[in-house]
């Protein structure tokens, strides 16, 4: 991706998006939106009180929307049903722990971005759903820049839900798939976990840059 505010934006958009009960999946994917505008928006300064109320509100938005499970499903592929539920419970976390640290540490103040739909495309059945949609931020310097993005969703009762978003041509699904199934047959889902949790603490402890796209083990 161009930018990595742009990028945290995106993350913060497909978490928040399956809130909205209803509707279309373009209208799902505008309301979250408007959400993550709405609580981006003004300064605070960093250590006041005006700081951490933010990141209550925005820990609202953003906690337990995105289906990371159906995320983790898709990404671990056939090495999903070899794993106990406990494990699965445990991947699960991990992995939202991983691309939340991942994404999120670039969010500033005052973020300005847009999000146009361009096109809104349904299964045959109407059970899944892909809204295409161009992203606009500035990056550091003052400069536009614009994204591809596509959500995936999928209904589930009358709610939509995204389970995957495509950044130009890098889809989350695709590529945390191929690297985990490239660590378990190179090595094992041990070694794997091991692996993503090390990453995490290099993301969290700032020992790692983090990047425009899902970090790599």
């Amino acid at each position: 991706m161009k930018n990595k505010t742009l990028a945290a934006v995106v993350v913060l958009l497909l978490q928040s998006s399956v809130q909205a009960a209803g509707g279309n999946p373009s209208q799902v994917v505008l309301e979250a939106s408007e959400k993550v505008r709405a609580v981006l928006s003004g300064k605070v300064k960093k250590g006041t009180p005006a700081e951490e109320k933010r990141k209550q509100e925005l820990k609202q938005v953003v906690d337990g929307f995105l289906d990371y499970r159906k995320l983790g499903e898709l990404s671990l592929g056939p090495h999903w049903k070899e794993r106990t539920p406990q494990e699965q419970a445990e991947f699960v976390q991990l992995l939202r722990d991983l691309i939340e640290s991942a994404y999120t540490s670039p969010i500033e103040d005052n973020i300005q971005f847009t999000l146009k739909i361009e096109e809104e495309q349904l299964s045959e059945d109407g059970k899944e759903a892909q809204v295409v949609t161009v992203a606009s931020a500035k990056n550091s310097k003052g400069r536009e820049v614009a994204e591809d993005l596509t959500f995936h969703l999928y209904l589930q009762g009358k709610k939509w839900i995204v389970f995957d978003v495509e950044f130009g041509d890098i889809s989350m699904v695709r590529h945390y798939r191929s690297e985990f199934n490239k660590k378990i047959k190179k090595e094992s889902y041990a070694a794997l976990v091991a692996a993503m949790k090390k990453k995490l603490e290099e993301i969290r402890s700032g020992k790692v840059k983090v990047g425009d796209k899902p970090p790599e083990l």
